[in-house]
């Protein structure tokens, strides 16, 4: 197998051959077919997450450990099974959920092994996709893509369920509620797809590059310059001078959350999701006197997966932009991921 490695945080990528593992038990193997350059790559080459000021989270101390092949967006097909695996076949075409947790935790008894305090998550604790083959676990993380290419299909695993779970925890809203989305890169995109399939509600968008909203403008969008001298004037102009009933933070940055919890109205909802850092001060006693609900959203879980890809496969929606490249292009990719050089998904593909 040929595989791209993160050998030494903060360095680019590199190319390393050995031989296919060989699956046991409930194992699966997958020739890789697609895999997804997500920004939770970017912060894996790093070696950190900005939490706000100077300070750093190093992915080391959460328990990452180096050589390591990133990718956690998969789509591929079965090559090899393991002894104990009855229900999939050689040849097959599949998705994998890459959000594997210990499995004895009151988390993943629960069926949402995307909060294990214990993960064990593919391309991030165990090897993942940058490669032509991956080792799956478990039969029991591989999905059906449906009618889906496995380009389209790869980034439901990561992006596509990120904003999906984010949108569910904005749900339920009225037709008369206003949804506020900050961020139109590739979270934001997956969010536009999905959101006029989940509510009624007047859905406005807020970036800082106008190309973008001006993508999402053409498709019917309420948008909003984040850079506006009065971006919250702005908003209320169009949701009405109380406020938003929910703001979705695909950014979550000092800037953004702090916009974003200035457009709430009472009983209103931020939630935070990206992982660019920074830190949100705020007066408590405007929580209890409003009411408000501030919480995070990491992925989803392997039930939300299959709802999503449901909910695709059988709707026509417009597709998110992707843009593929060959697997040796993985480290040009992540740098054009960090300039914002992107609209929508990269992915890599053996094709």
């Amino acid at each position: 197998m040929k595989s791209i490695r993160l050998v030494e945080f903060g360095s680019s990528l590199q190319w390393e051959e050995k031989q296919d593992p060989e699956p046991k038990d409930s194992e699966v193997l997958l020739e890789v077919i697609s895999c997804g350059v997500c920004h939770s790559d970017l912060h894996l080459r790093d070696g950190y997450y900005k939490i706000g000021g100077e300070e750093k989270l190093f992915v080391k101390d959460r328990g990452v450990k180096l050589p390591l092949t990133p990718g956690h967006e998969v789509v591929g097909k079965v090559l090899k099974v393991g002894s104990k695996v009855r229900s999939v076949s050689i040849g097959e075409t599949k998705l994998v959920y890459p959000w594997i947790g210990c499995g004895t935790c009151e988390e993943c008894e629960s069926g949402n092994p995307q909060l294990c305090s214990a993960p064990k998550s593919l391309g991030i604790y165990q090897d993942g996709g940058y490669s032509d083959r991956i080792l799956v676990p478990d039969r029991k993380w591989l999905l059906d893509i449906y009618n889906l290419s496995p380009e389209a299909a790869c980034s439901y695993a990561c992006a596509g369920l990120t904003a999906y779970g984010a949108l569910k925890k904005a749900l339920p809203l009225k037709k008369m509620d206003s949804l506020v989305i900050i961020g139109a890169g590739g979270l934001g995109m997956f969010a536009s797809q999905l959101v006029p399939l989940l509510t009624d509600a007047k859905v406005i968008f807020l970036d800082i590059d106008g190309s973008r909203l001006e993508k999402l403008q053409e498709l019917g969008f309420y948008t909003v310059l984040s850079s506006h001298p009065d971006p919250i004037g702005e908003v209320k102009n169009i949701s009405g001078p109380l406020g938003v009933s929910a703001v979705i933070d695909f950014v979550n940055n000092s800037a953004t959350s702090s916009l974003g919890f200035s457009l709430l109205k009472k009983n209103g909802t931020l939630i935070g999701v990206g992982l660019f850092g920074g830190e949100l001060k705020i007066p408590t006693p405007i929580l209890s006197l409003r009411s408000l609900t501030i919480r995070g959203s990491y992925t989803g879980s392997p039930g939300e997966l299959k709802e999503l890809l449901l909910l695709v496969s059988k709707n026509k929606i417009r597709l998110v932009p992707v843009e593929i490249r060959s697997f040796q292009e993985a480290n040009s990719a992540l740098n054009d991921l960090a300039n914002g050089k992107i609209l929508g998904r990269v992915v890599l593909s053996g094709k």
